[in-house]
């Protein structure tokens, strides 16, 4: 299997901040998709380094992605 290039910063946005039982969390989106990845964090870089990782160990790549958002526009 080649190594694909995971999803990078560029294509994750904050889309919330909140408590939830005292802790600080956020929401973070995958531009283009409907993926949301929740996270707890003290702060948005974090978040985005938190969500990253989440997203890497699920293998989300750039390609993958690519066929989530052409898959998404055509529905």
């Amino acid at each position: 299997m080649v190594n694909a290039q995971v999803v990078s910063k560029k294509d994750l946005v904050v889309v919330e901040k909140y408590f939830f039982l005292g802790t600080e969390r956020y929401r973070v989106n995958v531009t283009g998709t409907n993926i949301v990845v929740n996270v707890r964090a003290g702060s948005e870089e974090e978040a985005v380094e938190k969500a990253l990782e989440i997203l890497g160990k699920i293998r989300l790549t750039d390609q993958a992605l690519e066929k989530l958002r052409k898959t998404s526009k055509n529905q």
